[in-house]
């Protein structure tokens, strides 16, 4: 494995225990602690927090050294907004290309499969969710929606977790993303619009989530 590909997965990993609220907002980050946690030197360590501080999921402060970024309403408010602005460029686009193209088709219905089968780990569920967007946008073929797409969405992964916290409902998730399909194999741009709206999560959402984990805390 390249020293890049490694800081990457150790990046991964990083933002996956901040999803698993083992790394909690504005959390501070110890070299040492996560180089042992994760079973790697130093360096990789380094270089992952410079990845995931250009994304900013980390931040640096020269009196408190690194830490996990603030992750609160105002973020998440930023978050759905840029995500809803760019997926909807993408959604048309990827839309043209699905309806010329079976065998793309059968890239997202197998997207939905992986979802389906992440049933019982809410983190695998949310990683499928994921590919499911990052398949979209690659569909889409826009280099900059790409690059847009890939500096938020570790963001997003992090957020679908708060938003799935304690959530029973898997079902529904399977579901949305079949009728988001069928949306940009069949719906006109007006239905495209609406439907990136409607399945972008919603603040209301988030805000529920933010109460349950709140409550989370109160019963450790």
């Amino acid at each position: 494995m390249t020293s890049s590909a490694l800081s990457e997965q150790v990046a991964d990993k990083v933002v996956e225990a901040i999803a698993l609220r083992q790394l909690e907002s504005e959390q501070r980050l110890i070299e040492t602690e996560l180089a042992a946690a994760l079973q790697v030197s130093r360096v990789p360590i380094r270089e992952a927090m410079r990845i995931l501080e250009s994304q900013g999921i980390i931040v640096a402060s020269p009196r408190r050294g690194m830490r996990v970024a603030t992750l609160d309403g105002a973020w998440a408010r930023q978050l759905h907004e840029v995500r809803a602005a760019i997926e909807k460029i993408a959604a048309h686009l990827a839309a043209t290309h699905l309806r010329e193209d079976p065998a793309l088709v059968q890239r997202m219905e197998g997207c939905i499969t992986a979802i389906a089968q992440s049933r019982g780990n809410w983190l695998a569920t949310n990683k499928a969710d994921i590919g499911f967007h990052t398949t979209l946008f690659e569909i889409a073929d826009s280099a900059l929606l790409w690059t847009l797409w890939n500096a938020i969405a570790r963001h997003i992964l992090i957020i679908f977790s708060i938003e799935t916290y304690r959530d029973p409902d898997f079902d529904r998730v399977v579901e949305e993303h079949r009728n988001y399909l069928n949306v940009l194999l069949i719906g006109s741009d007006a239905d495209i619009d609406a439907e990136v709206v409607r399945h972008v999560a919603g603040l209301d959402t988030f805000e529920r989530a933010e109460r349950l984990l709140n409550q989370g805390k109160t019963e450790k």
